[in-house]
């Protein structure tokens, strides 16, 4: 399948950082000259000399999503908890061990750190081999909520990557907690056993699909097959299905919500509750705001204060009723209170990141227009997506940026479907949004509304390869990605 050799080829050509005129006994040289240079602080840990800090399997394990359903994938084994809690400001030794089959990409959503660790195949990182190890140091990082998941290329394999359950949310503890809440709660939803459906929403294999053919002179022919999902989840269980949380009246809950999905983004409510957003993606909002739904693009992270003082038993899910049908949901229970927990639409679902902004209008940086569009898709149906990226007087921009330099990026997008756009070990702020000039919102993954133009401001910080790209897995493979290169 064409669409499959194009992955291939281009996961290929970025396993090896060697220039094609550089022999391999002048590289196997280079190599040896450069032990003897004191090894980075990101690579000290790779010799076994110590226990490491944090260790990560990566299993073949069955799931108990729900009652009488098990879920076979590929998992995160964790040490110490499902959370993985470290220390802020402090260096962090990991060791990776994978026992499966398949080589494996571990990525840090939003952490700092060199391109060599951070689990990309674009990017030329370090990948852990079928059956092998991989040690590292995490450099210091700045406290906040973040995500590592596997950011393996399917091809078409939707028992790899984001489909499967490699992932975990990370929190970096800060040094000086306040400890203005009375508990905390990790809420992580996901999805599980994907299946592919055509413009009809008909169910077909992926034999069926690879073997598909579209008309070629059809060409009003742009959408393609698209992912569905049987199960969903809320910390590993299905709605009714595991533990509540369980609250009391009166306390202030630190709530951490993670949108683990491979390709959707949701909208989530507490009934009867409000939520006051105080950090998304790890990042204080600068203007705090009560709402009362949160929208989560794949990969975006929001911290929120429920104060509960509204007892009795509720649904904290999805908005849609399908979803929370498949279990997307979890119950939450007061002390005191038992029976079935209770749902009501909430009367107010609008979403609006300016809602935590401060209205104002930043002109610095050099401008960069990156256009979304959907392409004319594949001889078997499967999507094809283009991100472009020109200089403000038209001409193609070659991805090169330079360290600690502004960069106005004007994302167009012309589709019309949402897209969760992330970049790798950057942030950015938001500057203009559905028609709204605002300052000072950071993020490092943000949704993009359909035929609408956002702006944002980045100044990267690391050098090296930087991959932006949109979280959709779907998406991401089907071309909606573009690597900046940072000097």
């Amino acid at each position: 399948m064409q669409l499959r050799r194009e992955m291939q080829n281009k996961i290929s050509s970025t396993k090896s950082a060697i220039p094609d005129h550089v022999t391999r006994r002048h590289f196997l040289h280079g190599l040896a000259a450069a032990s003897t240079l004191p090894m980075p602080v990101w690579a000290a840990s790779l010799e076994r000399t110590s226990t490491p800090d944090l260790r990560i399997h990566i299993i073949q394990d069955d799931l108990a999503i729900a009652p009488n359903h098990i879920v076979r994938t590929a998992v995160y084994q964790i040490d110490k908890d499902s959370v993985l809690r470290l220390p802020e400001g402090r260096p962090v030794s990991v060791e990776i061990v994978n026992t499966l089959s398949t080589e494996e990409w571990v990525h840090w959503h939003g952490l700092q750190m060199p391109a060599q660790l951070d689990g990309t195949a674009e990017e030329g990182s370090l990948s852990v081999s079928a059956g092998g190890t991989l040690r590292y140091t995490l450099p210091p990082q700045r406290s906040g909520f973040f995500y590592v998941h596997s950011h393996a290329m399917t091809c078409h394999d939707m028992s790899r990557g984001l489909y499967s359950g490699q992932f975990s949310p990370v929190y970096i503890q800060p040094r000086n907690d306040a400890g203005s809440y009375d508990r905390e709660v990790f809420w992580t939803s996901h999805e599980w056993e994907p299946y592919m459906v055509n413009d009809a929403d008909e169910e077909h294999s992926l034999e069926e699909m690879q073997h598909f053919r579209r008309d070629p002179e059809d060409e009003d022919e742009v959408d393609g097959w698209d992912v569905r999902y049987r199960l969903a989840s809320v910390n590993g269980h299905a709605l009714g299905y595991g533990d509540p949380i369980r609250v009391r009246e009166g306390e202030r809950v630190l709530i951490h919500l993670l949108n683990a999905s491979a390709t959707e983004n949701i909208q989530v409510a507490l009934p009867g509750h409000i939520f006051q957003v105080i950090a998304m993606d790890g990042n204080p909002v600068i203007r705090l705001n009560s709402v009362s739904t949160l929208d989560l693009g794949v990969g975006e992270r929001i911290d929120a204060i429920v104060v509960m003082n509204a007892p009795g038993v509720w649904i904290f899910g999805s908005t849609d009723a399908g979803s929370r049908a498949r279990g997307l949901g979890v119950v939450l229970e007061y002390a005191g209170h038992s029976g079935d927990p209770i749902w009501s639409d909430p009367s107010v679902t609008d979403w609006d990141y300016t809602a935590f902004c401060e209205a104002g209008n930043c002109t610095i940086g050099e401008e960069l227009t990156l256009n979304i569009s959907r392409l004319q898709r594949t001889e078997d149906g499967s999507e094809r997506w283009n991100l472009e990226s020109r200089h403000s007087n038209g001409q193609p921009h070659n991805g090169l940026l330079y360290r600690g330099q502004p960069y106005r990026l004007r994302l167009q997008n012309q589709s019309d479907e949402w897209h969760p756009m992330h970049l790798h070990r950057n942030r950015f702020e938001l500057l203009r949004y559905q028609g709204r000039n605002v300052v000072g919102l950071t993020k490092d993954t943000l949704l993009i509304p359909p035929w609408e133009e956002t702006e944002v401001l980045l100044t990267p910080g690391e050098t090296g390869p930087a991959l932006f790209h949109c979280h959709n897995q779907m998406h991401m493979e089907a071309g909606l990605q573009t690597l900046f290169t940072v000097r």
